[in-house]
């Protein structure tokens, strides 16, 4: 796993890459239990180790494990219920997952008689202290690097209605970017158990930089009162023909208090950062 570089504005993501333990290449591809059809960009990784990767659109993946791995691999995306793996299977030659659908309540939202204020929930400044990228440049694939997770702790003052989300980019240099949003309790100030019930994905058109909106009002996203959230970003997806300078990055401030967290794969462990991403989102809050 390439490491997420924190640079100077003028500092270019580095293109020589660290030594990589010796791994074994495994694919195979997630379905539904249900349907049999594909799970489009499924996460698959060991929870607490930089090991992982997310599927393709078929539910195709390619995963670079340990020989010697003794761990349980989890099979995971939003919407089905989380499969674990033994390594045991594993070595079996068990290369094909099948993930049970979670039963979905629908939630209707109703927005009352109350007086509701339009704001803003995050960081809407575009400049900051340094750029935070991700990327791969000098290699033919980031299977290795998708799955990762970049994102912020936010606490709304009231009860508040999710309208649109915000996220800038000061560089990109691929021709196709998919993220997954997220959004998870918080818990010592990490990200704890995915409140997510919906996969909302947000696309970066070619060499996109600047802000990137995304419409959040078909999905009825509510926020509690004074209930601490992290909402990150999960990278699913790039596409680039030319393997050099292949890059994003996010422009983030530094700040006395832990404001962004970030992991290396969709089960690893998380990092706090004393920093704030320049993401946000736009709100209704209701009022007394």
């Amino acid at each position: 796993m390439l490491p997420r570089l924190l640079a100077s504005l003028v500092l270019l993501l580095l293109s020589c890459l660290p030594t990589r333990a010796q791994t074994i290449a495994v694919t195979g591809q997630v379905l539904n239990a249900t349907t049999q059809e594909p799970v489009p960009f499924a996460i698959l990784g060991v929870r607490g180790k930089a090991i992982g990767t997310a599927a393709d659109e078929q539910g195709r993946y390619l995963l670079r494990l340990p020989p010697d791995l003794r761990d349980t691999l989890i099979v995971s995306c939003v919407g089905f219920e989380p499969r674990l793996v033994p390594p045991a299977q594993l070595v079996a030659g068990q290369r094909v997952f099948q993930l049970q659908p979670q039963q979905q309540v629908l939630r209707g939202v109703t927005i009352q008689s109350r007086k509701m204020k339009p704001g803003k929930l995050g960081r809407t400044a575009e400049k900051a202290d340094v750029r935070w990228m991700g990327g791969s440049s000098g290699k033919t694939t980031v299977d290795d690097e998708w799955g990762w997770e970049i994102g912020t702790l936010l606490t709304p003052e009231r009860r508040s209605y999710l309208e649109e989300f915000h996220v800038y980019f000061t560089d990109n240099k691929y021709e196709l970017l998919r993220f997954r949003l997220n959004l998870y309790t918080v818990k010592d100030s990490r990200p704890d158990k995915l409140i997510s019930t919906q996969d909302v994905q947000l696309i970066c058109p070619p060499t996109r930089q600047g802000w990137l909106r995304l419409d959040l009002r078909p999905y009825n996203i509510v926020l509690d009162a004074a209930q601490p959230v992290a909402a990150t970003l999960q990278w699913l997806q790039s596409e680039k023909k030319d393997p050099e300078d292949k890059y994003f990055s996010i422009p983030v401030i530094r700040q006395k208090q832990p404001g962004m967290v970030e992991r290396e794969n969709g089960h690893a462990a998380w990092t706090i950062h004393n920093l704030l991403p320049s993401l946000y989102f736009t709100v209704l809050t209701e009022q007394k």
